[in-house]
């Protein structure tokens, strides 16, 4: 059957960008979609705010603000005072050069592509046929409801049987793939669907596979709450972009929140927002200079406002550069008690 609009629906329009079709509409989620269409309809005629939208389509606030960093992250959207321009590269004069490592290990396989899920939407009698074939398969059914912990009809039951019969993966592995998505209140059948999609990608198709990928994001879901608790972070949930960036940071060079906190106190004090490519210049820098602590931090500082000093005075050692090596006691018992007592103080000059 083929549809068209109803041309007398036109007494008003607005613009939808190309692009929300072309390259979103399979990645937005119903509340993305909604919030970019109400940001479209009313956004060019006032400043429209997440309670507005909120409230307006009965959604949770926070969920609407989720919604809005999607769209700021794919390009849609603009922060209210924030002018449309290129992605720049974004650099630290401060930090010493990243040198890239030369790994002796083999290089990781690449992730294999996976189509996307086109839903069939097979009759009520196939549904039977197949459930009457397969005792496993009505059981599988019945578990995947009570984990979903409400009914499901015969599209959700083609949509499970397509991740079964289309990607291959294991029946207990799909019950997984539903537990996960429920316990991050995200139980809906396309959030289940890219998950699976995903596990699929990265050839996670056992119980191990999923309880080590599971207890991956758990630790950056639980590093993320906290550097949320600790800034004026309001998405929920950290993107995939931000995922991958905290990924590395916590789990690749084992920095603590604390220190990634340093590293976004750092970008708001040098573009005045949170730049998740300059903090992981930063916390890359700070990983190839050996700074692990608060007050490696000081010292690196120190140590490379000295060097700037140095150069002003045409590579000689400043006057207080001198005295301090003068002074300088090689007491070793004594630099360990100072190192362990320093303390770090940020102030707003750093």
């Amino acid at each position: 059957m083929n549809f068209k609009i109803n041309p007398l629906s036109f007494n008003g329009i607005f613009a939808v960008p190309n692009s929300l079709v072309d390259n979103n509409i399979r990645l937005a989620s119903v509340v993305q979609l909604k919030t970019l269409l109400y940001l479209l309809r009313y956004g060019n005629l006032r400043p429209v705010t997440t309670e507005e939208i909120a409230e307006n389509l009965c959604l949770d606030k926070e969920d609407v603000q989720d919604a809005m960093i999607f769209w700021l992250e794919r390009g849609l959207v603009l922060r209210e005072n924030e002018e449309p321009s290129p992605i720049t590269q974004v650099t630290i004069q401060k930090a010493p050069e990243v040198k890239p490592e030369i790994s002796t290990e083999a290089p990781a396989e690449p992730e294999k592509a996976v189509p996307e899920i086109f839903i069939s939407k097979p009759s009520h009698e196939e549904v039977a046929a197949r459930l009457k074939n397969s005792t496993e398969l009505a059981a599988f059914f019945q578990q995947a409801q009570a984990s979903l912990g409400k009914p499901f009809g015969y599209e959700g039951q083609s949509t499970l049987l397509m991740l079964h019969d289309g990607y291959g993966l294991p029946l207990e592995i799909i019950i997984m793939a539903i537990e996960y998505c429920v316990s991050q209140k995200k139980d809906g059948m396309r959030n289940i669907t890219m998950l699976a999609k995903r596990w699929c990608e990265l050839g996670i198709d056992t119980i191990e596979g999923v309880n080590r990928y599971i207890e991956e994001h758990t630790v950056v879901d639980e590093a993320w709450d906290k550097l949320r608790s600790m800034t004026e972070i309001t998405n929920r949930h950290p993107t995939e972009k931000q995922r991958r960036f905290l990924t590395g940071w916590t789990k690749e060079l084992g920095y603590t929140v604390e220190m990634i906190f340093y590293a976004y106190e750092e970008s708001i004090d040098r573009t005045g927002k949170m730049n998740m490519k300059y903090m992981d210049t930063v916390i890359r820098n700070w990983a190839s200079a050996g700074v692990r602590t608060p007050e490696d931090i000081k010292r690196h500082e120190e140590k490379w406002q000295q060097s700037k000093a140095q150069a002003k005075n045409g590579g000689k050692p400043s006057a207080a550069a001198k005295k301090e090596e003068n002074e300088a006691s090689y007491d070793i018992d004594l630099f360990m008690k100072e190192a362990v007592n320093l303390t770090y103080k940020k102030t707003e000059n750093n």
